[in-house]
């Protein structure tokens, strides 16, 4: 009771819920960021755009329930097509083109053409759907308690999907052929292609798989709230989180966890912050992540140079002793 007092929390109820909305929360940043992180590490492109591919799968979702009358099934299994599709086509249509003019400058290349393919995908939903937000009606939602704990069942289920997806990601990626023809071309690919891998193959491949996953953490997040042209947003940006503390070349069950751990810190800053202040404290940690790497690395140097012995300092040594 005193530490709660002196931390200034009401209660450890309170704590324990946080803790608990955080960490479902932080599921679908850990999704949508090994999303990111499985196309930056293979592919060397900084797909922007994956906020389009998150809002397109839940937003064309709703809109073919509401004014399409699909089912909901339905509706989520073309939602998740087209996003899996669009992923591919920035690829294959976009992308590599680009990349193939651009040489030495494709990482900058291929950001500014992500963007502007969000800006344009956003629009081109508004203006065909308009931007009022629209709910998914799928199956009931219902809300569990465990003690003095409360969550929904959407959540849950976020939970469970996030982390069913990247163990078989990361299984696929270790133990099958087609894994370890991605993981090749993530190490080298010049020496994957000269031993028989399709490189341009498994960019696609790869896209296609991010694309899925961030469509999946679309359609809970839909479901919970509701859905709008530029609901990927907020996500794109934690993914970019996730991927730094995580990294690229780990497996998605680390940016599976990386994610889960972001959630749980910003869930629980909102015992000293307000709502719109919390996500300061990721990025605000992701700086001094940075910052604390490089000085570090400046730290190490300067110790390295003091350790080493000078010319002029040895010259004179060397020629006494010869002396």
């Amino acid at each position: 009771m005193f530490v709660a007092t002196f931390l200034g929390i009401s209660s450890f109820r309170e704590v324990a819920q946080l803790f608990v909305n955080g960490f479902l929360n932080g599921a679908g940043y850990g999704l949508v960021g090994a999303a990111f992180a499985i196309i930056l590490g293979t592919t060397g492109r900084f797909h922007f755009a994956l906020s389009l591919n998150y809002a397109l799968a839940a937003f064309l979702a709703a809109v073919l329930e509401s004014s399409a009358g699909l089912a909901f099934g339905p509706a989520v299994v073309v939602g998740l097509a087209a996003t899996l599709l669009l992923a591919v086509l920035c690829e294959g249509i976009i992308y590599r083109p680009l990349a193939a003019r651009a040489g030495v400058s494709t990482l900058l290349s291929v950001f500014v053409a992500s963007l502007g393919i969000v800006i344009a995908g956003q629009n081109a939903m508004t203006l065909l759907w308009g931007s009022t937000p629209r709910p998914l009606t799928g199956p009931g939602e219902s809300q569990i308690h465990i003690g003095s704990v409360n969550f929904s069942s959407f959540a849950l289920g976020q939970l469970i999907a996030a982390l069913a997806l990247c163990l078989a990601l990361q299984l696929m990626l270790r133990r099958s052929g087609l894994g370890r023809q991605i993981l090749a071309v993530r190490v080298n690919p010049l020496m994957a292609s000269s031993v028989g891998v399709d490189v341009g193959r498994m960019f696609l491949v790869v896209f296609a798989t991010g694309g899925l996953l961030a469509g999946v953490a679309a359609i809970f997040q839909g479901l919970r709230f509701a859905t709008t042209p530029d609901m990927g947003t907020q996500p794109i940006f934690y993914a970019l989180v996730v991927a730094f503390f995580a990294g690229t070349q780990r497996g998605p069950l680390a940016q599976l966890a990386a994610g889960i751990s972001i959630g749980v810190i910003e869930s629980l800053s909102t015992l000293w912050l307000s709502a719109k202040l919390s996500s300061l404290v990721v990025f605000g940690l992701l700086l001094i992540y940075l910052s604390e790497a490089e000085i570090r690395a400046a730290w190490g140097r300067t110790r390295r140079r003091r350790r080493r012995p000078s010319a002029a300092a040895v010259g004179p040594a060397t020629g006494a002793s010869n002396a």
